[in-house]
């Protein structure tokens, strides 16, 4: 029985490291949001345009099959959206990306009572991207986080 499990154990060790051999140099995609803007409203759904940048710094192609996204301001979920069949991203170049996603007003009420509180002070955001590709089970998860002072903006 133990042979029988030291074997399994050398056979998985091998199969990974000859995975990590011909795979090629992976590097985390970066995703960065570069405009928000409103589109027309029906009823209580407002939509918002959600731009992104992605960066690829592999030296292989990033094959996109699926994309979700998800914005915080003051810790409160506000923009949610996904979308499907984006194009390849070159290795070592980016690709801006235009979508579509949906706002939850009701929590967008509730950033506004947390920015009016704030005094104009900064207000921090967060943006939660996972990438799913075609080569991988799992989404690459790729966060950005930050504040933004709204006195500054003019």
């Amino acid at each position: 029985m133990r042979v029988i499990k030291g074997l399994s154990v050398l056979t998985a060790v091998m199969l990974l490291s000859s995975c990590a051999f011909f795979s090629p140099s992976y590097e985390k995609p970066e995703v960065s949001l570069i405009k928000v803007e409103p589109l027309d409203r029906d009823g209580l759904e407002q939509r918002i345009a959600v731009g992104l940048n992605i960066v690829n710094p592999s030296s292989s192609a990033l094959k996109i099959s699926g994309l979700s996204y998800r914005l915080k301001l003051q810790d409160i979920k506000v923009i949610t959206g996904v979308t499907s069949g984006l194009k390849p991203i070159p290795s070592f170049s980016e690709s801006r990306v235009e979508l579509q996603a949906s706002v939850n007003l009701f929590s967008g009420f509730r950033v506004l009572e947390s920015v009016l509180k704030s005094n104009g002070g900064p207000v921090s955001y967060e943006l939660e991207t996972k990438i799913s590709t075609g080569w991988w089970k799992f989404p690459i998860t790729v966060v950005e986080s930050g504040s933004i002072d709204l006195g500054a903006i003019k």
